[in-house]
């Protein structure tokens, strides 16, 4: 059974762009491995590696939000839409600007995407100049503190030097 699957900006890289499109299963959970079948890492960015969704994500089928049905259990017929929507921040959520000195062994490395994926935290880059020898970036970062720490601490790890910007210079 067919129904149609709104794409967030956010994930359109992995639809080659489309902002909707088709998929088969009959409940959610279904239709999200068959995504997955079709664009290969977009389960990631929507579950937990339990099949739940991430609690950043909001999934509707037909304008019903998920959580208040049978969650990914919630069954879907031939013609249903169903939309994924990010969740836009708030609660205990800050933004924090950064500068990051990347070494030459890690400017190659998606860092900032790892950043990302890994942690629940959402990426800005405000401004950049990377050659082959070093990467500057001015990047915001968004969620909760204790996730942003971890994602700093991650990037530390692989050797990129992370100052916090005192001066509002790159709004």
């Amino acid at each position: 059974m067919s129904v149609k699957v709104r794409i967030p900006t956010p994930l359109r890289s992995l639809t080659d762009g489309k902002a909707e499109v088709d998929s088969n299963g009959s409940t959610i959970i279904e239709i999200i491995n068959d995504l997955e079948n079709n664009f290969v890492g977009i389960k990631e960015r929507i579950c937990e590696q339990n099949d739940q969704i991430r609690r950043f994500v909001n999934i509707y089928l037909n304008d019903e939000d998920i959580r208040f049905l049978d969650s990914i259990n919630s069954k879907v017929k031939d013609g249903d839409t169903i939309s994924i929507i990010p969740a836009i921040a708030g609660g205990a959520s800050e933004k924090k600007k950064f500068y990051l000195n990347y070494p030459q062994e890690a400017i190659k490395e998606p860092l900032i995407y790892l950043i990302g994926k890994n942690y629940n935290v959402i990426t800005n880059i405000r401004s950049a100049s990377i050659s082959n020898d070093i990467g500057i970036i001015a990047i915001e970062i968004e969620g909760e503190p204790q996730e942003i720490e971890k994602a700093v601490k991650f990037l530390e790890s692989k050797g990129v030097t992370v100052e916090p910007i005192v001066l509002d210079v790159v709004e």
